[in-house]
């Protein structure tokens, strides 16, 4: 606190004019004599511009009565002399505190003065400017009264949240941003100024720290200080409580803008508090948060709905180009179109990535530095799918993989339709003209070791996107509801960067639908249908596999994207299959690859087998031959509790 602000210095005049009212009080009191012969202070000294009292004073329109009250509790917590003042002029050892009998005794000429300034409903009480503290065995009068914490803060200068509402509501500190959210900020403030008293700013968007980043500047352009409150944390006891009083008054003393925001469309309870909200409170408010297209049906005043555009990938860019200490490159723009991670993610991993590279010493600090960064977001996207899908490490390209010339067709079509949705939903209107979801699901039926990882790994090759196993063991839940939560924080953190999720064996979730015998069974099927609509909005690809294709039910079949059959590999598929799963380093010798093809294997197998014959030549300081193919060939079998048929290794080559 400050010996020379304006604010102390103007606090320190009031509550002096009060002491000396006491001290002329306690004196005649004392004679015997009644009243002080001298006038009472008109208004408890000049008015200080700028003063936290005097602007109390013009807020609350408080009579000269009702600021020496506020004097009086203030005095009572700032100056030695008060306490032995009030005892004194009540002529009570054991009362040295101040009380409404007090107040009323000793301000009585004063503009203003009544005892019904201290009912519930009157300015001091209602606004809870004071406290009061009555037991039940003191009277009315007698009640002792003090100063709120917030309210003696705001007094010499220093402004605080009352401790009733800082558990709910905090200080939204401004983060960066690019230059086309400043602007929309600024929009938005002139949008709000317009509109005028009692409208308020809905915008229309989850609560994202971009999102709310945004609004904090709006709040900033208005001159006001952001504050955030969670909608949830507004219940009907804490209304009761005098919440809106509270921020009302705080509000004012901070320069506050409040900002609620919900992740849900609000309920029931939640609509009419912030009709109430948007009715009652004064001063910005903005909105942030999904749904709510009802809030304005039922706000007593306006409510301005705004939708938040995307963050154009070049303006981040050009934002991480001189941290990650290099110009914005075709690649760099690349990442920043795929990882859309919040800007102050970004930043903090540019500036690691950055260090990382120098302190590497690599040749070429602006590759190295842009594969540390990349790094750096594949690691942010797997942590925050906290452990739902694991990355997978892709090697497949697609001259690699072999299958029919129909499947190849489908993969063509799948990668076409990703490298230009953004063109033909965007640019060419498909996404505003019944153009269907944006997102991408493929179905891959096919017996197991029939190529539908690798292809996987192909299209992530083939599109340089990352692919990501989902493990739906961990995701479906036999609790009601558990289930959907998962997969929702899948999405959400997959919504990041437009990877590939590989659901693995999805038909024990995409199963033929049950008939509906039990509230099990029919939010078993809710739950499916959730995830075709995250899949459908989804703006990476979604890829299913099935081991059994009619294990899929066809009301679910139909709502893919593209669906891809692999069949068993012909002879020429396999003799395919098995020159490339031999490295070209790989030492070879006599390796028949016709036999070989006859072999009926699946590609998944093929490759297996020759990794084992691999081995076991190495061991041998040899050559892989047919003999070692044999050996490893019983052992697959063997894993399969079954013997190689002896037409399999019939003239078999030693």
């Amino acid at each position: 606190m400050s010996e020379t602000s304006p604010h102390v210095a103007r606090l320190r005049e009031a509550v002096g004019a009060v002491e000396r009212l006491l001290e002329d009080y306690a004196r005649s009191r004392s004679r015997g004599i009644g009243r002080p012969d001298r006038p009472a202070p008109a208004d408890l000294g000049a008015p200080v511009d700028g003063s936290a009292l005097d602007a109390l004073a013009k807020w609350f329109s408080l009579s000269t009565f009702e600021v020496a009250v506020i004097a009086l509790a203030a005095g009572f917590e700032t100056s030695p002399d008060m306490a032995n003042l009030c005892a004194l002029a009540q002529g009570d050892p054991a009362a040295p505190y101040p009380t409404t009998l007090l107040a009323l005794a000793v301000f009585a000429d004063l503009e203003g003065a009544s005892q019904a300034r201290f009912a519930p409903t009157a300015t001091l009480r209602h606004w809870h400017l004071i406290t009061l503290d009555q037991p039940d065995h003191i009277s009315r009068l007698q009640t002792r009264f003090g100063l709120p914490d917030a309210m003696l803060s705001f007094l010499v200068g220093e402004p605080v949240v009352d401790a009733a509402l800082a558990e709910m509501i905090r200080p939204l500190e401004l983060g960066p941003q690019l230059p086309a959210d400043t602007a929309l900020a600024r929009r938005l403030a002139r949008t709000l100024r317009t509109a005028g008293e009692g409208a308020a700013l809905h915008l229309a968007a989850e609560p994202s720290r971009r999102a709310l980043g945004i609004v904090a500047g709006a709040a900033a352009a208005l001159r006001t200080t952001p504050f955030v409150l969670p909608l949830a944390s507004l219940t009907a006891e804490i209304v009761r409580d005098g919440f809106f009083r509270l921020w009302q008054r705080d509000r004012l003393a901070l320069g506050g803008a409040l900002i609620v925001s919900f992740e849900e469309a609000p309920g029931e309870v939640q609509l009419t508090m912030l009709a109430r909200l948007i009715g009652e409170l004064s001063g910005p408010l903005f909105l942030v948060g999904t749904g709510g297209q009802s809030i304005a049906v039922r706000a007593p005043g306006a409510v301005i709905r705004v939708s938040l555009p995307r963050e154009d990938p070049g303006e981040v860019a050009d934002h991480l180009a001189p941290r990650l200490g290099q110009s914005v490159s075709p690649d760099l723009r690349e990442i920043t179109t795929r990882f859309r991670l919040p800007l102050p993610t970004l930043e903090s991993c540019a500036a690691v990535a950055r260090a990382t590279a120098e302190e590497a010493g690599e040749p070429a600090p602006a590759e190295a530095t842009q594969a540390a960064f990349l790094r750096l977001l594949r690691d942010q996207v797997r942590e925050a799918m906290g452990g739902l899908a694991d990355p997978i490490t892709v090697r497949m390209t697609l001259e690699d993989l072999v299958v029919p010339t129909a499947a190849r067709t489908v993969l063509d079509q799948v990668i076409a339709r990703q490298r230009n949705r953004s063109k033909v939903m965007e640019e060419w209107g498909f996404a505003t003209s019944g153009g269907g979801p944006q997102g991408m699901s493929v179905l891959f039926a096919g017996p197991s070791g029939t190529g539908k990882t690798m292809a996987a790994e192909a299209l992530a090759h083939a599109l340089s996107l990352d692919l990501y196993r989902v493990d739906l063991s961990r995701i479906v839940d036999k609790y009601i509801g558990e289930t959907e939560k998962r997969l929702s924080a899948l999405f959400d953190a997959a919504e990041s960067t437009d990877a590939i999720l590989l659901f693995d064996e999805a038909d024990v979730l995409f199963g033929r639908r049950t008939e509906v015998r039990d509230s099990h069974d029919h939010y078993a099927n809710l739950e499916v249908g959730y995830l075709l609509q995250r899949i459908e909005a989804f703006r990476g690809i979604a890829i299913l596999t099935t081991n059994l294709a009619n294990a899929i039910d066809e009301a679910f079949a139909r709502r893919f994207a593209f669906s891809l059959h692999f069949e068993f590999p012909s002879v020429d598929e396999r003799r395919r299959i098995w020159r490339g799963a031999f490295p070209a380093a790989a030492p070879v010798a006599g390796l028949d690859w016709d036999r070989l093809a006859r072999l009926t294997l699946t590609g998944g197998q093929i490759r297996v087998v020759s990794l084992n014959a691999a081995m076991l030549a190495a061991n041998e300081a040899d050559a892989i031959s047919m003999r070692h193919v044999a050996r490893a060939l019983e052992s697959e079998y063997a894993k399969q509790r079954r013997r190689v048929p002896p037409a399999e290794l019939a003239d078999w080559p030693t």
